[in-house]
């Protein structure tokens, strides 16, 4: 009998895992809701504020690695003569080069800013944001982590790997925007 393996990623297992909680525990954050009696602080305008600021920040942090990806995509997907490809590797290569910064710098600064935005506005509807802004520090301090070589060399992949996992941005994304969704 020919047996079948199949390789799994513990990385997406685990991603999918955390999704999985995370949803579970929001449909359950839900169900013991108070309809009409929401529990957070809507008077301080700085609650909207720090979180507009975080999400562009957040945004302007990650633009390097979505333009990196988009042009990974490009390359493999829309057939190209080798001189364009090796154009658009050089640009890649560029891009990276001048605008990583951004996402060194940037991401930790919109980490602070949205722990303050959850601090002003803590809600008790639901832990999705909670859930969404801890996948977020996790991801962020992973990618500390590997900036500063604080890994052991045997535990550097894994840690890259789970840091430049493609689910988890999505995952904490949709996670935000459903946790956010259910406040407002």
């Amino acid at each position: 009998m020919m047996r079948m393996v199949m390789k799994v990623n513990p990385a997406v297992v685990l991603t999918a895992l955390i999704i999985a909680i995370v949803l579970a525990g929001g449909a359950m954050a839900d169900k013991h809701r108070h309809f009409g009696k929401h529990q957070f602080n809507r008077g301080d305008h700085g609650n909207e504020a720090t979180g507009e600021a975080a999400a562009w920040i957040l945004g302007i942090a990650n633009f390097p690695v979505l333009l990196s990806q988009l042009l990974k995509t490009a390359d493999k997907v829309v057939p190209l003569k080798p001189a364009s490809r090796d154009r658009l590797t050089r640009f890649n290569r560029l891009q990276k080069h001048h605008l990583m910064k951004l996402h060194y710098w940037l991401n930790p600064v919109a980490i602070v800013i949205a722990v303050s935005h959850w601090t002003l506005s803590h809600c008790r509807s639901t832990g999705l944001p909670e859930w969404g802004l801890g996948i977020m520090i996790a991801v962020g301090a992973l990618g500390l982590v590997m900036k500063l070589k604080l890994a052991p060399v045997s535990m550097r992949k894994p840690v890259y790997r789970l840091h430049t996992n493609p689910i988890s941005i999505p995952a904490v994304l949709l996670i935000l925007l459903i946790g956010h969704s259910i406040v407002d």
